[in-house]
């Protein structure tokens, strides 16, 4: 009879009680506004206990040894129960491994109130595949489920309640995940499939009012987008391109990707992302005119997305949507405009 090796995962969550910070700390990355309370989660992996088991080892889930990468978390928080769902990155140190920050996790204090409550509905952890979440690894059993006897404390409908200013934890037990039926864990399917995440790239290049094209440096930043409304929502991405000198002289910089969610119940030519790129400058290399063009903006649709995954056939390439600041080139998908220079 195969024995599947079991294992229990314990989520603690590291507690950094919000301190009063000198003029000097006030910008450090520890501290917390104080309209928010902030969560953090640190999985730990244990051997199970067998003997308290109540069904047989070669019952019990099939570990993978996969290294943890993300977690996909669900909670409620406040009086009208606002839903925050996010897959939120694992990171380890010397005290092992935590999740990475979120402004997801960062919970709004209702006006004139000093707390709030949160319940943690959803906890699954999942490998890594390049960059996105790849096989679910461990799941936080539901109380009632057939495998809330392995944990000490299944997930319920209990409140947390959480005080402004502050960090928080909270453990959270968890066990290994083997792809049976995940009615066994109290989850339906669709609640353990993670949000599709894919790239979206850009390069940009910098025109003098000459017409000489330089690589930019700029700042990409990409919003939620309601089509109905149309109305930009919440930010999802901010970041700008790596960039450098060669020792001859030559500037250069890499594509920048973002990761991006697909466009859910969206309609594939319905605008669901918004995006500004704003021009950078780059002394000595370039310096931007006051009239020049310094900021490109518009809407993402599904169907531009998708075209850029497989526009060259290879389905584990991304090919990058192509800008030009104060330049005289339409902005367009890689293959078709201009080559860097």
């Amino acid at each position: 009879m195969k024995t599947f090796k079991f294992y229990l995962a314990t989520i603690a969550v590291f507690a950094l009680l919000l301190t009063s910070c000198s003029k000097d700390e006030a910008g450090s990355d520890t501290s917390v506004s104080d309209n928010v309370a902030s969560l953090a989660l640190g999985p730990i992996l244990q051997g199970a206990d067998f003997n308290r088991q109540q069904i047989t080892p070669e019952d019990t889930p099939e570990c993978s040894g996969l290294d943890p990468a993300f977690a996909q978390i669900r909670l409620v928080y406040g009086d009208s129960d606002t839903e925050v769902i996010t897959i939120v990155a694992i990171q380890e140190d010397a005290q092992g491994l935590f999740t990475d920050y979120s402004d997801d996790l960062e919970i709004p204090i209702p006006m004139g109130e000093t707390t709030v409550s949160v319940t943690l509905t959803d906890f699954v952890v999942w490998s890594d595949d390049g960059g996105i979440p790849g096989e679910i690894i461990w799941v936080a059993p539901r109380e009632g489920s057939e495998f809330d006897m392995f944990v000490d404390d299944p997930l319920d409908s209990d409140e947390i309640i959480l005080r402004a200013g502050s960090k928080n934890y909270m453990n959270v037990d968890v066990i290994c995940y083997d792809d049976r039926d995940v009615n066994l864990y109290g989850y339906q399917f669709f609640d353990i499939t993670p949000i599709p995440l894919y790239d979206f790239c850009i390069f940009a290049n910098y025109c003098s009012d000459e017409g000489r094209h330089y690589t930019a440096d700029y700042t990409l930043t990409i919003y939620e987008y309601d089509a109905e409304t149309e109305t930009v929502g919440d930010q999802i991405f901010m970041d700008t391109p790596n960039k450098g000198m060669m020792e001859d002289g030559t500037h250069w910089a890499d594509p920048l990707c973002a990761v991006i969610p697909g466009p859910g119940d969206a309609d594939s030519d319905e605008p669901y992302l918004y995006f500004e790129a704003t021009l950078n400058d780059w002394a000595p290399y370039y310096t931007s005119e006051d009239d020049d063009e310094d900021m490109i903006s518009g809407t993402l649709t599904w169907d531009l997305v998708e075209s850029l995954l497989n526009r060259d056939g290879d389905d584990d390439t991304t090919n990058y949507w192509h800008i030009f600041f104060n330049c005289e080139e339409e902005d367009g998908p890689s293959g078709s405009a201009i080559e860097p220079q």
